[in-house]
């Protein structure tokens, strides 16, 4: 992948009214940031097209909403794991406003037996993380993050939910497993019994836990430059290794035929192999070649939408700098 110049992209800023018109649906699905302030959901979306082929850095992103979206995905009927950044107080309220489930509605109307997720940027740095279990039929939020292990109140980071299993890193670093049932929903402020994943934790502390996206039985966790490939009775099935000089991987993200990964010395990319329950690694891993792409990233996304790309097929790379400086592939 190489690249002749960099191009600025501008973003249009549009609060969304609530009355979910087909044009609101669209853009509330596809936007580049989803956010909420003062009680008021707004999203931001590409202005013009991105010019392919060339490096578009992202210009005019919101720096001073209450709550940011990073990722709403849906994971059981009328069952979501939202995650969002912000004060607890602010995510509280929005999760209260009717407007919350009105959004998730739209969002839902958009999603498919193979697109199971929306994800959006976020921009405020060192803002708290929340992950929020949403049940449609209810009305009802969980935040997720306090759990009881081995009878202690702790918090868990960078939480993923397969199939009925809710994982999370706690501060030590290390991974710990719990299971979702109906009553956590309905006794909100109740904390969820978890326990340590000793045979995960072997591996090294771990920096990443990451879903496969095929299965519900299967997840990634990344220790420094290596990537794990675990079920959740905590068998290792297979692991991929970066360069040595990598320190740590910070996202993992796939298109079904490759996987990209942003870590603290660049981006790199496998192409991989869709199987029952677990995705094969085809080629060795390859850095993208570029002196803009190989400074620390925090995120790494595939964009693989035709209307936002003006290509068919559509594909590129969103990724967000370890300096919070947003370009597009």
């Amino acid at each position: 992948m190489t690249f002749n110049q960099t191009n600025p992209i501008k973003l249009h800023t549009r609060p969304l009214t609530g009355d979910w018109t087909p044009g609101e649906v669209k853009e509330a699905a596809r936007a580049v940031l989803l956010c909420y302030r003062n009680g008021q959901f707004t999203c931001q979306t590409f202005f013009t097209q991105p010019l392919i082929g060339q490096l578009n850095r992202i210009e005019g992103l919101s720096h001073d909403a209450d709550v940011y979206f990073r990722d709403v995905t849906l994971i059981g009927m009328g069952l979501f794991h939202v995650c969002l950044i912000g004060a607890e107080a602010s995510v509280r309220t929005i999760c209260s406003d009717p407007g919350f489930y009105g959004l998730l509605r739209a969002i839902d109307a958009t999603l498919s037996e193979t697109v199971r997720s929306r994800w959006y940027l976020e921009t405020v740095p060192g803002g708290e993380r929340w992950d929020v279990i949403v049940a449609m039929d209810k009305k009802a939020f969980y935040l997720a993050n306090y759990v009881s292990l081995s009878g202690t109140r702790t918090r868990l980071h960078n939480i993923i939910v397969v199939g009925d299993r809710l994982l999370g890193r706690t501060d030590r670093q290390e991974v710990a497993i719990g299971q979702l049932t109906p009553d956590v929903i309905e006794q909100k402020d109740a904390l969820l019994a978890v326990a340590l994943m000793d045979s995960v934790n072997r591996v090294g502390k771990i920096d990443l836990l990451a879903r496969v996206p095929n299965s519900d039985e299967v997840f990634l966790a990344c220790a420094q430059n290596r990537v794990f490939e675990f079920d959740l009775w905590g068998e290792m099935t297979r692991f991929e290794e970066l360069d040595e000089h990598v320190k740590q991987i910070n996202s993992i993200d796939f298109n079904h035929v490759r996987s990209v990964l942003a870590t603290s010395e660049g981006l790199f990319e496998i192409d991989i192999q869709e199987m029952p329950n677990m995705v094969r690694a085809k080629g060795l891993p390859r850095q993208i070649v570029h002196p803009e792409l190989r400074k620390g990233f925090q995120v790494a996304r595939y964009v693989e939408d035709p209307i936002i790309l003006g290509i068919h097929p559509a594909t590129g790379i969103m990724a967000k700098t370890q300096d919070d400086e947003v370009l597009l592939a």
